[in-house]
């Protein structure tokens, strides 16, 4: 998002990355108190490879966005992002340029590192604190109270790592040094090191969401993570994939394996895709015995029927699991989506072929089914427990086997499971019943199955949150919403680990990613998720008192007593200092601006600053984009998924927040899975949308007395509908998006900008390239507002990703794209000054792209105290001095991160990024 302030345009654009969508409100038709509350959290995580490009199974920011940046193409290759990281880098500092203004700031973290979760706001009822997704952790070899290294790795945050793992309050550090991804998908601590300071971070997140971003490699550190190396040879068999899993040969340091899955390149490790590039390396299984130099494929199986060079991709193929037989390092297990689990074990096997030793349920999954496993040392033999899944099916299960040399049989294609014990059951009320279904319909992004060293009776499962058992779901709350589950008996029962014993509760976040375990007292598990991280505590202790509280009958009163009977004595947030919050955009209050923001985050709500180093979850789901009324700052706005705006006449009251989007969602009209919004920068009360018409409300959405009492979030009792929202133009001449403007037609609105100096300005942009201006966007009769496309051939058919007009002149703005130019090599530029004239109906472009390189575009604002101009790319923010023509970095401090949206105050003189995965920084400018 882009705001302008300064009795200046205010303006949030829709170039973003994934969250996650509330699909189980949105197929059960929940209110929306239920869509910000108890759905938070079911996702659209699909791959987003569908078999022809016309075909549209999922939706989503990621993938808009990656189709944004490759149109008119399907990909975005290899090559083509490292020519954009290149560009950047070739990006001169300000004070290397002659001439260029001296640039006396750097960059400050604005946080949220301490990101706090009211009460009303969790489900349970306890105030927590979040941070972002977290995808991988690794923990030292050895623990105390006072020394316990924990390594994280964050979706788009990069590595961190504390010392400090079992204090109150650990303290974090993030060490990424030397990665050129911030996209982290697998770190493992080499067994052969004593010391634990040998590490492998796997770049690319392989969790299957629309913005799990494709890495560049495999890393080593020496030391303890404080910086890192490229491992060369794993850049071949990588690129353009992730890597799920490592493991390294106990008895040889420079003997390891990685295991490659599908994921997508956007421009940067936070943003995700939804094609493969062709001719990326196969799916697999790869080894190395020298040390990391070279690496060869050893293992794969069909990933897709799609030729490579299609870019079309599937899941199916991807290891997202390897692991070594703790009695027998010369075995290597993989776990394949689509195909179950697989060995290569000559002494089990007699030879050195793959065989497959489980057949996962449902191997035509769209998506591929997914299959998790842990290995477990039982002294002469080896147990196996195994999570098998189909997010088609909504299927998810927990099996056994306690001799991993059941003989292998080639399973693919039919057969059984010979030798494994099923161990989950549907049937309500049974001891397997706890394990049936633990990941729901998204599997192929979270879920593990991990049993504890040392425990081998003992196995935690995680997945998604099972919100359908919590209060105000479809069924009786006979669980705690069974995110985490913990068995004791090898599998054959389990209890919820999702709530603590106090009261109210504390609770894990839902969407579990990886757990691990305090080496010295394994009853201590670390899990992260998509809200960060969280450790139970090492006592269990029996919460099923609350079952008699829960209006429970027969067998799910039997379920809730068996499942809570021993629950963490605590759970305890770690998410203090943790700083990966991926922001979507931020906006600021007019009337403070310096100590006043909302932003909205990946699958941790809606967060508001105001002047200290904590901010506050003042509203909870997705968060999309927001605002402040120009005249009265009690008046807030912020939106969830697609159009879906809520307002607030109570500032950021926690209870106050008021369902206004029924008008759009009975549109059925195209939106962007983050709408753009913003306040009209003149008038107070007057806000705006964008689908395939822009919307427009003048008066906040409705009565407040009305809104208050039937359209609240928490409370109220939706029997009419809540908004007054009316779409802007004709039916046809008003839908941006309509062929009567001819070519680049489709899809829907993604940028809409008010011009500061006058009520009835707007420049507009479409997805696929065209630009409108308005003059009378305050037109009493909305369908009186008229359109003028001034786009034309010679400008990009590209994602419009930024408007800036400037404050002196309605007519005069700056237009930023996304995209490659070598993608559309007769249109180029990324950034346009453009002159509209009304008498003609015609605008004069000009390409002020100069020496930025070939890379995309996501935001521009436009300083008019100095003339400056500034642009957020995926690898930062860069500036333009009036009058110049050479682009800098806007100022050092900021890390190399996807940065979203730009917010400037030039009366204030600041500047805002909001960074997709390491949160919000502030610019002082000159």
């Amino acid at each position: 998002m882009s705001v302008t302030i300064s009795g200046r345009p205010a303006r949030a654009i829709a170039i973003v990355s994934t969250v996650l969508a509330m699909l189980a409100v949105a197929c059960s038709g929940g209110s929306p108190g239920e869509r910000a509350q108890v759905a938070r959290d079911r996702t659209e995580r699909r791959p987003f490879g569908e078999p022809d490009e016309g075909s549209r199974v999922g939706t989503g920011p990621a993938q808009e966005l990656y189709d944004s940046q490759a149109y008119p193409r399907a990909y975005i290759s290899h090559g083509r992002v490292l020519g954009a990281l290149k560009a950047a880098r070739a990006v001169p500092s300000a004070s290397s340029v002659k001439g260029a203004l001296a640039r006396a700031s750097s960059w400050t973290e604005l946080g949220p590192t301490t990101g706090v979760v009211p009460d009303v706001v969790t489900y349970t009822g306890r105030e927590t604190t979040n941070s972002g997704r977290v995808t991988a952790m690794a923990i030292g070899p050895t623990c105390t109270i006072g020394s316990c290294r924990l390594w994280v790795g964050a979706a788009g945050g990069g590595v961190w790592r504390t010392t400090n793992a079992l204090a109150s309050a650990p303290t974090w550090k993030p060490v990424s040094t030397g990665l050129t991804s911030n996209a982290i998908g697998s770190i493992v601590v080499d067994p052969n090191d004593p010391t634990g300071k040998t590490l492998y971070v796997g770049t690319g997140e392989p969790n299957g969401s629309g913005d799990s971003e494709a890495g560049v490699g495999l890393f080593r550190s020496s030391n303890g993570g404080t910086s890192w190396s490229l491992v060369p040879g794993s850049v071949a068999v990588s690129k353009d994939r992730s890597i799920g899993s490592i493991a390294i040969d106990p008895t040889n340091p420079n003997h390891y394996y990685i295991g490659t899955d599908v994921a997508r390149h956007g421009s940067s490790s936070a943003n995700g895709g939804r094609r493969t590039p062709p001719n990326a390396p196969a799916l697999g299984l790869y080894e190395t015995t020298d040390g990391g130099a070279s690496f060869n494929l050893i293992f794969s199986m069909p990933a897709n029927p799609n030729p490579p060079s299609t870019g079309v991709d599937w899941f199916q193929g991807g290891v997202n699991s390897v692991q070594l037989d703790p009695n027998d390092p010369a075995s290597v297990y993989a776990a394949l989506f689509g195909y179950g689990l697989w060995r290569r074990s000559p002494s089990l096997d007699g030879d050195s072929q793959f065989h497959q030793v489980f057949a996962t349920a449902n191997p035509t999954d769209t998506f591929g089914d997914r299959t998790e496993f842990s290995l477990v040392d039982l002294g002469a033999e080896t147990r196996i427990y195994l999570g098998d899944s189909s997010d088609d099916a909504g299927y998810s299960v927990l099996w056994r086997t306690d001799d991993a040399s059941v003989p292998a049989a080639t399973l693919f294609g039919g057969g059984s499971n010979a030798g494994w014990v099923l161990l989950s059951s549907a049937t309500n009320g049974t001891a397997g019943f706890g394990t049936y279904g633990f990941c729901q319909f998204q599997c192929g992004y979270d879920m593990f199955v991990v049993s504890p060293p040392g425990q081998p009776d003992t196995v935690w499962l995680g997945g998604a949150m099972n919100y359908d058992e919590l209060a105000g779901g479809a069924l009786p709350m006979r669980s705690n919403g069974r995110a985490v589950v913990r068995s004791t008996d090898a599998g054959v029962s389990v209890t919820d680990m999702t709530n603590d014993a106090l009261s109210p509760p504390t609770g894990m976040h839902p969407d579990q990613h990886t757990i691990v375990f305090d080496p010295a007292n394994p009853n201590i598990a670390f899990v992260g998720s998509d809200g960060g991280v969280v450790r139970t505590s090492e006592t269990y202790v029996n919460g099923s008192g609350v079952c008699g509280t829960r209006k429970l009958r027969n067998v799910d009163m039997a379920d809730c007593t068996a499942w809570l009977s021993a629950v963490p004595s605590s759970i305890a947030s770690l998410n203090a200092g943790l700083g990966t919050i991926q922001f979507q955009s931020l906006s600021v209050n007019p009337q403070n601006p310096l100590g006043d923001i909302l932003g909205g985050t990946q699958d941790n709500g809606t967060f508001a600053f105001t002047g200290s180093p904590t901010w506050i979850e003042s509203v909870g789901g997705d968060g999309g984009q927001s605002g402040t009324d120009v005249a009265n700052a009690n008046i807030r706005y912020h939106n969830y998924f697609d159009a879906t705006p809520d307002v607030n006449f109570h500032g950021t009251d926690k209870m106050g927040w008021d369902w206004i989007g029924d008008p759009l969602a009975q549109s059925h009209e195209n939106q962007s899975f983050y709408a753009p919004f913003i306040t009209d920068p003149r008038t107070s009360g007057t806000a705006f949308t964008g689908l395939q018409h822009v919307w427009r409300t003048t008066d906040s959405g409705g009565d407040q007395a009305f809104l208050d009492a039937s359209c609240n979030e928490l409370t109220g009792t939706f029997a009419k509908p809540c908004g007054d929202w009316q779409a802007l133009g004709g039916q046809q001449t008003g839908d941006l998006t309509s062929t009567v403007y001819g070519d680049r037609a489709g899809q829907y609105v993604v940028a809409t900008e008010r011009a500061p100096s006058d009520t009835g300005t707007m420049w507009a942009a479409t997805r696929i390239g065209r630009v409108f201006v308005s003059s009378n966007v305050d037109a009493p009769a909305a369908n009186s507002v008229t359109w003028t496309r001034v786009d034309s051939d010679p400008t990009p058919g590209r994602f419009v990703s930024g408007i800036a007009i400037d404050p002196a002149d309605p007519d005069h703005a700056w237009v930023s794209f996304s995209g490659y130019d070598a993608y559309t090599p007769a249109t180029p530029g990324h950034v346009f000054e453009v002159r509209f004239d009304p008498a003609t109906g015609t605008a004069t472009w000009t390409d002020r792209s100069d020496n930025l390189g070939d890379q995309p575009i996501t935001d521009v604002v436009y300083d008019d105290v100095t003339g400056d101009l500034y642009a957020s790319t995926d690898f930062g923010v860069l500036r333009l001095p009036a009058g110049g023509s050479v682009w800098t970095v806007a100022a050092p401090g900021l890390p190399p991160v996807a940065t979203y949206g730009l917010t400037i105050v030039p009366s204030a003189r600041v500047l805002y990024a909001a960074t997709h995965g390491r949160g919000a920084w502030k610019l002082a400018l000159p």
